[in-house]
C-alpha cells in the first residue's frame, strides 16, 4: 500500500510520543528513510508525495508545512493509534523506528547529508545547473542507493 506522507509520520508520532526529540526534521528524515527503505526492500514507494532536495537535506513539503510551526521543539499533538492497518508496511515501520528512532534529528540528518546520498546527487547536479528550487529526489535514485545499503 502507498500511504500519505502525514500516515506515515503519524505511525512513527504514535510510536515515539515518549520521545522529547520529535521535532519536524526527525519525524521528516524518518519518513524519508522509510520511504528509501520500501523502494530499496520491496522495489514500491511508500509515500504519495516525492521528496525533495532542498538546500539543508531531503525535505517532505507537506511535512514542512504540517509541523514547521514546532521549529526545533517536539512535536506535541494528540495522536490516534497506529493509523497503519497493513501489517508488512507496520513491520518496516517497526524496523526503522528500532533502528532509527533512537537518533537525533540531528544525527538523522548527517545520515541522509552523507557524499553520494540521492539528496546530495540531486542537490550538487541542480547547482551546477542553477536551478534550486523544488528539486524532486526521483525514486530510482533514492531506490539504489537503499538497494546498496542492504547488499
Amino acid at each position: 500500500m502507498i500511504y500519505t506522507p502525514r500516515q506515515i509520520a503519524d505511525f512513527f508520532l504514535y510510536v515515539g510520543k515518549d520521545d522529547q526529540s520529535m521535532t519536524p526534521m526527525k519525524i521528516i528524515k524518518l519518513v524519508y528513510i522509510a520511504h528509501g527503505w520500501s523502494l530499496g526492500l520491496y522495489n514500491k514507494p511508500l509515500i504519495t508525495e516525492s521528496p525533495q532536495a532542498w538546500k539543508y537535506g531531503p525535505v517532505i513539503p507537506s511535512l514542512y508545512d504540517e509541523f514547521r510551526q514546532y521549529g526545533n521543539q517536539k512535536i506535541d499533538i494528540p495522536v490516534p493509534e497506529n493509523p497503519i492497518q497493513d501489517e508488512k508496511t507496520n513491520k518496516l515501520l517497526e524496523k526503522i523506528w528500532n533502528t532509527y528512532g533512537k537518533y537525533t534529528a540531528i544525527q538523522l540528518s548527517a545520515m541522509t547529508h552523507e557524499p553520494e546520498t540521492p539528496w546530495s546527487i540531486t542537490w550538487e547536479k541542480a547547482k551546477k545547473q542553477y536551478k534550486t528550487l523544488n528539486l524532486t529526489i526521483p525514486d530510482n535514485l533514492i531506490q539504489e542507493h537503499y538497494t546498496a545499503k542492504k547488499a
